[in-house]
């Protein structure tokens, strides 16, 4: 490859990476390299069921932890060790907390990425509706306790059904149902994992046909069909969309990636200034508990790089604490602990000082080669529930072919 052919990064269509990207690149004058960003769903057929790991078109793939497990194993992504070894990026790895290192593991212990934007979920509410004497009042004496930000998932129900007014452009609550096999299965886990539950048990089966299944399942299709308290409009909606209508002030809270606060912070934003950040909320029974959902965008470098010494290295400038901070700005999620602590980030989005406590809570998708086709089922299962097929019916369903995927290909579930 010549020294004056660009390198190429592909990730996915999101403003926050744009601007991010174009600055950083700005300030690596010296390094030749462009990037472009595609829509989540071209990205991962690009990625997973084509040839973007080895066409040589791509130097650097910005991907989502979710789908590490299966191109590692099948030796589409390089591992960074022997680089790293030699030169590691500023402050590696203790810049990072171990949940923001772990997920780009593989099974042989080696590296195959940097995390380049953080999650996890949080609770997003609007501190204007929720500090209001009058909402408080009324609240109370409705439901019978003070309004604050939901501990359990029973309160986030109430307080979803109390704000929800879409007569006056308010939903109770914000869901993204557009099955991209994103935030639409990670609300499922969540609530699964929240009330005790496992997607697999420990001998391998399928978990859905357990009760804490049932309760989750049963919960969001509440909240679409039944309270109605999310806008129809949602089923369309990704997460990306989903975090801007939020920012636009058209829902009381959220359960969504951290990072949508950072969407308010323009002082132009209808709810600039008026965004908290809480912990996700918990089960009321007692197996469960309260559960972060940890998924992150990594950047790593497919075996089809034109130049992995190149590649590598723009990889190692773009994890650097000055990088960092302009993801940040940008709109993405800075991901190293410096970078949580400085001034200038700490005052974009109200999550930066809780983000070290929430990974501490925080859980991530089946680390398995086999969770692509794990997420295809549970797309499919939440795809009809926000379709209004009936939550038990779908997820019959879902527990009959992940039975069946599991036993074809059994195995230990999980990399240790």
């Amino acid at each position: 490859m010549s020294e004056t052919t660009s390198l190429v990064l592909l990730g996915r269509k999101f403003e926050g990476f744009d601007r991010a990207l174009t600055a950083q690149l700005r300030e690596l004058s010296e390094v030749d390299a462009r990037f472009e960003l595609v829509e989540i769903g071209d990205l991962q057929h690009r990625i997973l069921d084509g040839k973007g790991t080895s066409s040589g078109e791509y130097d650097v793939l910005m991907l989502i932890t979710d789908w590490l497990p299966s191109l590692i194993e099948s030796g589409k992504l390089v591992p960074l060790d022997e680089y790293f070894d030699a030169d590691p990026p500023e402050g590696w790895p203790s810049a990072w907390v171990p949940s923001l290192r772990d997920l780009q593991k593989g099974p042989d212990g080696k590296t195959y990425g940097v995390a380049y934007h953080d999650g996890p979920m949080l609770q997003l509410y609007r501190t204007d509706l929720y500090a209001d004497p009058k909402e408080q009042a009324g609240f109370a004496e409705r439901f019978g306790y003070l309004l604050a930000p939901a501990a359990t998932w029973s309160q986030l129900h109430d307080q979803a059904v109390w704000f929800n007014r879409p007569e006056e452009g308010l939903y109770g609550t914000v869901q993204a149902g557009f099955p991209d096999e994103h935030n639409n299965v990670y609300d499922f886990l969540t609530h699964l994992w929240s009330r005790g539950g496992e997607l697999v048990d420990a001998d391998g089966r399928s978990g859905l046909d357990q009760p804490a299944a049932r309760e989750a399942i049963a919960f969001l299709h509440d909240l679409w069909h039944v309270s109605k308290v999310v806008d129809p409009a949602a089923a369309e909606w990704d997460s990306v969309a989903s975090g801007v209508r939020f920012a636009a002030g058209e829902a009381a809270m959220m359960v969504n990636w951290c990072g949508f606060a950072a969407l308010s912070a323009d002082p132009q934003s209808p709810t600039h200034g008026l965004v908290g950040c809480a912990p996700t909320p918990g089960h009321d029974g007692a197996n469960g508990s309260a559960v972060t959902m940890n998924a992150y965008w990594v950047l790593t470098v497919p075996q089809g790089a034109r130049a992995s010494l190149r590649a590598v290295d723009l990889v190692r400038k773009l994890a650097t604490h000055e990088m960092d901070v302009l993801t940040a700005i940008g709109g993405g999620s800075a991901t190293r602990r410096d970078s949580w602590a400085t001034p200038e980030v700490q005052a974009i989005a109200p999550y930066y000082d809780v983000l070290e406590e929430a990974h501490a809570h925080a859980r991530s998708v089946p680390v398995d080669s086999r969770w692509p086709q794990m997420a295809a089922i549970l797309n499919e299962m939440m795809r009809a529930v926000v379709s209004d097929v009936a939550g038990q019916q779908a997820l019959d369903v879902a527990h009959r072919e992940l039975e069946a995927l599991l036993r074809r290909t059994a195995r230990s579930p999980t990399w240790t």
